[in-house]
């Protein structure tokens, strides 16, 4: 048994004979992946690796909403999303595949294995060679080819698929012919710089000559100089003796130009395209430019994974019990101090925060138990039904005051009006 095998093993005994599967606004019902040699071009690999090595630290959590509120559901699910998402890969590898897939081809799939109780055991990665959309018993299928010439139809439905640049396929995103032109002139001029690179390396130097002379003649003096004043069986003392009648330039230690512009107008197509900048390929980036990037490009990804997980792994009773699979990155953990602290303060005096929740924005290890899930909150900040009967008790003692000061400045009286006499 081979890897195809272990992955697909029921999948193979369900669907025997298909059918074209009719797509509404689409004439093409496959997928092919874009054939552009993307991954071998370095700023393609630089753009597309920037965004997977950050797409990788995701940790979904199963979570269970219900009245309000959220609880995480710790179980054999959570193991699979966050650790071991099958026997051959590590969480972070198997993110980081996921996002390649998703910029390079802009489409992403994931099959969900199951064991014969129906529980979640194991998740891979699908890159196939070509998928085509068949429908078997009124039922849309991926048929899936591999390079090995092997097949398999998974049912659509079961499948995790995220999409990128969604637009001109009812079910597929759009392939990245838009980047051709770019890659063709990237390829172009890395060929043309390793080739110029070669030539400066073997040319030693010019030889100048003062008068003008055919191709014959131009070959047998550069013949005889080499050999008379380049070769150690001629020239021990390694000087070079010329006459009046040329000039000899020595190339040693010059530098290869490179045209920056064109460097440059490729390296910002393909990041452009990709959604990257230098800052972020390069890991200098600031506070407010991960901020751009985060919201701009990871934060999408993270939704569809989100929604796509969960539409696949629960049934729709299970959804309508809360149960979704929630994919985010801690994102105070690439801000500054100041704004960690800050963030911290704020969080902290609403009581929105644990605190181990605030040591883990530091950095710092978890304290557990019941200790480290205390919720913290500063005394200046009160419970809003607290907050009315504070200030309705201030306004009764403010009454109670008012009432005692006209007392006691009001005037005394005589009981009867009339003055003693004796």
């Amino acid at each position: 048994m081979g890897l195809f095998e272990k992955i697909f093993d029921k999948a193979l005994e369900r669907v025997t004979q298909t059918t074209h599967y009719k797509l509404l606004e689409s004439w093409n019902s496959s997928f092919t992946p874009f054939n552009g040699n993307q991954w071998n071009i370095s700023h393609v690999r630089s753009a597309v690796g920037a965004f997977a090595r950050n797409a990788a630290k995701v940790l979904p959590k199963h979570i269970r909403r219900g009245g309000g509120t959220f609880q995480e559901v710790n179980g054999n699910l959570k193991e699979i999303l966050q650790r071991r998402p099958n026997p051959y890969m590590t969480a972070y590898a198997f993110y980081y595949k996921i996002a390649c897939q998703y910029k390079l081809t802009n489409n992403a799939f994931i099959w969900p294995k199951y064991d014969t109780a129906g529980n979640l055991i194991e998740l891979y990665p699908v890159m196939a060679q070509i998928v085509e959309l068949v429908e078997y018993k009124g039922e849309m299928y991926c048929l899936m080819s591999f390079a090995s010439g092997k097949r398999v139809p998974v049912p659509y439905c079961e499948m995790i698929h995220i999409r990128n640049n969604f637009y001109d396929n009812d079910i597929f995103g759009s392939d990245n012919e838009a980047l051709k032109s770019v890659l063709e002139t990237a390829t172009t001029f890395n060929q043309s710089m390793s080739k110029f690179a070669k030539l400066i390396s073997v040319i030693r130097g010019i030889l100048k000559l003062s008068t003008i002379a055919k191709e014959k003649e131009r070959d047998r003096i550069r013949k005889e100089f080499v050999e008379e004043n380049l070769t150690a069986k001629n020239n021990e003392g390694g000087i070079v003796v010329i006459d009046s009648t040329s000039d000899f330039i020595s190339t040693d230690g010059k530098q290869t130009p490179i045209p920056t512009g064109q460097l440059q107008y490729i390296r910002e197509e393909i990041f452009s395209y990709f959604g990257v900048n230098e800052a972020i390929v390069q890991n200098k980036y600031k506070e407010d430019e991960w901020s751009a990037f985060y919201e701009s490009e990871l934060e999408p990804f993270f939704i569809q994974l989100s929604q796509a997980m969960t539409n696949a792994i629960f049934t729709e009773r299970e959804r309508g019990f809360g149960n979704e699979i929630a994919c985010n990155v801690n994102r105070l953990q690439f801000a500054s101090t100041k704004t960690k602290v800050a963030a911290s303060e704020h969080l902290t005096n609403i009581g929105a925060i644990m605190l181990d929740e605030v040591r883990e924005i530091f950095g710092m290890a978890p304290i557990g138990g019941e200790e480290g899930r205390r919720r913290v909150q500063t005394l200046n900040m009160v419970n809003a039904d607290m907050a009315d009967a504070y200030q309705l008790g201030i306004e009764i003692l403010k009454a109670k005051q008012k009432a005692k000061q006209e007392e006691d400045n009001e005037p005394d009286k005589q009981s009867d009006g009339t003055e003693d006499s004796e």
